[in-house]
């Protein structure tokens, strides 16, 4: 079977992203002993006429369904400059038996001019490789929308599970390698540096059967590059150290998460969170949550909506996003978190994760790519971070909470994510002055934010307007740079501006 399509339609890229979806629940597994992946595959003309479809073992056991469409469907066409949308990134040569080659090969090969991804592949060999090789290739490579890629990622939870509990005991460096700056010793410490509350509380929540300490929790801690060995002694490496070291900030010092209460009237409050970073998470919200979100904006001087204290749970996600994804080799700077009355900022170290830049992250729909899966894995078993994109929904949800979307900037290499507490401070973000724009613009940036694209008509019958003096309000916060246009002619539609 296979999904029906329109030959001579021309179909959208989210429409394109669910029928390879559809696609994909149609696969045929090979092996009775593992999970095989469910994949679907759609190639399209560039203005999205489809090509072809397939799925995996559509036309052979085990024969992925890129190389069905390229070698198989369509094997007589000229694909140069066509479209390729696939559920689950495309393999590499390096995971496939000789004379079979990647998918990633076929596709450069075939000419294509883009490739959407659904997810990235969890195996370990594949993971963030096969869309590097593309990109590398010329090739442009975006990603599914979140929504879509979240439910790909449910139908092939098997599969990530299977893959995932094989990158636990899988040695990936080789001796003559440098050793990566986690799973680096470090000197002078024992495994007995450890901090016994945060191991018992991972042990709880993953309901691991070893107990600390014991061999058994040596052997994991091993296999799990938490410690190494020198001889007969094993030592912590920074990951291990960093994760559950009871003083972990004594050594690795930038661990600290440093945060900063601004009461006004130059009152201010500074905590330092060191210690374990698997247990960094509660300690900070149990310090923010009744202190932080209860500053209040003054309005008495100025016209404005009261809203409601900012939500836990966001600031909760950017919390644990700024622990978990991180770049713990750079060593001069710390996470930081200001909470102001009207104001919330958060800067973590790192520029975005290639092939992911400044600008995919502002769309706040993004892959699952993590660049500290083993970090990211302790706090999934603590039940501290919740499934892959939930943090991001729930910001992309923050106007029809009353409050205006964040804004990120790179600053050097910190990430830096600005919250407003007030709709009406946007654009202030954006360099306008407040002076400059009436309630009735204020009102009308908010609505837009809210809608994420607007057309003029949309616009005009929100708030009752003709469509010319709907123009004008929208062309007002165009020329002042609040505004972006989305597509041409009658089909412009209107979006903040990042």
């Amino acid at each position: 079977m296979a999904i029906e399509y329109d030959k001579k339609k021309k179909y959208s890229p989210e429409e394109l992203m669910e029928m390879a979806y559809q696609e994909s629940l149609f696969s045929i597994p090979e092996h009775d002993h593992k999970p095989d992946p469910l994949v679907g595959a759609i190639l399209t003309t560039s203005d999205g006429k489809i090509l072809a479809t397939s799925h995996r073992g559509e036309l052979r056991i085990g024969e992925h369904c890129e190389f069905t469409l390229i070698e198989r469907k369509l094997k007589s066409d000229n694909l140069k400059g066509c479209h390729l949308y696939v559920t689950l990134e495309p393999c590499i040569d390096k995971v496939r038996k000789p004379p079979k080659r990647g998918c990633a090969t076929h596709i450069y090969k075939a000419r294509l001019a883009k490739v959407y991804i659904g997810i990235r592949d969890p195996d370990i060999a594949i993971e963030n490789e096969g869309a590097n090789e593309l990109i590398s290739k010329g090739i442009i490579v975006e990603d599914f929308h979140s929504d879509i890629a979240e439910r790909i990622r449910l139908s092939l939870a098997e599969f990530i599970n299977y893959k995932e509990a094989q990158k636990l005991i899988i040695q990936q460096e080789r001796e003559d390698k440098p050793i990566a700056y986690l799973k680096q010793a470090v000197i002078n410490t024992t495994i007995f540096q450890f901090s016994k509350t945060a191991i018992d509380e991972f042990i709880k929540n993953s309901q691991a059967t070893f107990t600390y300490p014991s061999q058994a929790f040596n052997d994991w801690a091993l296999s799990f590059e938490l410690a190494t060995k020198d001889g007969e002694t094993i030592m912590p490496t920074k990951l291990g150290l960093m994760l559950f070291g009871e003083h972990a900030d004594y050594t690795l010092s930038h661990t600290i998460f440093k945060i900063e209460l601004d009461y006004g009237n130059g009152k201010a409050e500074i905590e330092d969170f060191g210690g374990p970073v698997a247990t960094q998470l509660p300690r900070i919200m149990k310090f923010i949550k009744d202190k932080g979100l209860k500053l209040t904006i003054d309005r008495s001087s100025a016209k404005r909506e009261i809203v409601s204290d900012f939500p836990i749970e966001v600031l909760r996600e950017v919390v644990a996003n700024a622990i978990i994804h991180r770049d713990y080799t750079i060593t001069e700077a710390t996470n930081y978190l200001y909470i102001g009355s009207e104001k919330i900022i958060v800067r973590s170290p790192g520029i975005p994760m290639p092939p992911l830049t400044i600008d995919d992250i502002r769309t706040m729909d993004l892959p699952s790519i993590s660049r500290n899966p083993k970090i990211m894995f302790v706090y999934n078993r603590m039940g501290l971070a919740e499934a892959r994109g939930i943090g991001l929904r729930n910001m992309k949800r923050l106007p029809d909470r009353g409050f205006p979307l964040p804004t990120f900037n790179l600053i050097g290499n910190i990430l830096e994510i600005v919250f407003v507490r007030d709709s009406s401070l946007i654009p202030e973000l954006k360099g306008v002055s407040p002076e400059d724009l009436t309630p009735e613009d204020r009102e009308g940036l908010f609505f837009i934010q809210q809608k994420e694209l607007v057309s003029v008509k949309e616009y005009a019958s929100h708030f009752g307007l003709t469509d010319k003096t709907a123009q004008r309000r929208i062309a007002k916060l165009f020329d002042k740079g609040l505004l972006e246009k989305v597509g041409e002619n009658r089909w412009i539609k209107y979006r903040i501006k990042n």
